[in-house]
């Protein structure tokens, strides 16, 4: 496997170092990892979609928002230099691959939405943990969105305002909050292996689970 660092300058005076994991020569798949606001992927959620796509037989870019690399806080008002920099880093590498999914949590489902309607191409989606924001781009884009019944930021009315087809469907956690975890750590290792279960899945059959599938933790 070949490791390559895209440097992409950053309006946060600093260079984000965007990571692209190639596991073949000419490989035409490619997985495409979006960080939340405060959490980067090399936390569970990301860390493991990660690992589950080179596993599939898929290369890997993993993403790092400018203000990340800087080491500062995101001023909102400042989110459209996040989608910019990251719809020019994906551009660097997007024309080598036919087959891409973006796989993003919390904020980063927003800049996944944005950056892919830039983008004009097909791509899927596993939406982790998204915003109300976001909604309009689940429902004008294929994929699979993941969240917990005892998330803070989303919640079965905003879930309800998804348009199910068979190629957009959701799936709810129980007692799983924003971070996709709970309070007890057996039963947190435990959601992180249904998740793992459902990125191999969704990645070797490149088929969706049923309707409101509920997970068991």
């Amino acid at each position: 496997m070949k490791l390559d660092i895209l440097t992409v300058p950053s309006f946060w005076e600093t260079d984000m170092k965007q990571r692209h994991f190639q596991i073949k020569e000419k490989n035409s798949r490619l997985v495409v990892l979006f960080p939340g606001k405060n959490y980067p992927c090399e936390k569970p959620s990301l860390h493991y979609a990660g690992t589950s796509a080179i596993q599939c037989g898929f290369d890997l870019m993993v993403l790092e928002y400018g203000y990340q690399a800087a080491r500062t806080n995101l001023d909102i008002n400042d989110l459209p230099r996040v989608i910019e920099e990251i719809e020019d880093s994906i551009q660097r590498i997007i024309s080598d691959y036919d087959h891409v999914i973006f796989i993003s949590k919390s904020l980063g489902t927003i800049v996944a939405g944005e950056v892919h309607k830039r983008l004009e191409i097909p791509i899927k989606h596993i939406y982790l943990t998204p915003l109300n924001d976001t909604i309009q781009y689940i429902n004008s884009s294929d994929g699979l969105v993941i969240y917990g019944t005892k998330d803070e930021l989303f919640n079965n009315e905003m879930a309800n305002q998804i348009f199910m087809t068979n190629n957009r469907k959701v799936i709810e956690i129980p007692n799983a909050n924003h971070s996709l975890e709970t309070d007890n750590v057996e039963e947190s290792i435990e959601i992180l292996s249904s998740l793992a279960r459902i990125y191999m899945d969704f990645l070797n059959t490149r088929t969706l689970v049923q309707n409101h599938k509920q997970v068991s933790s």
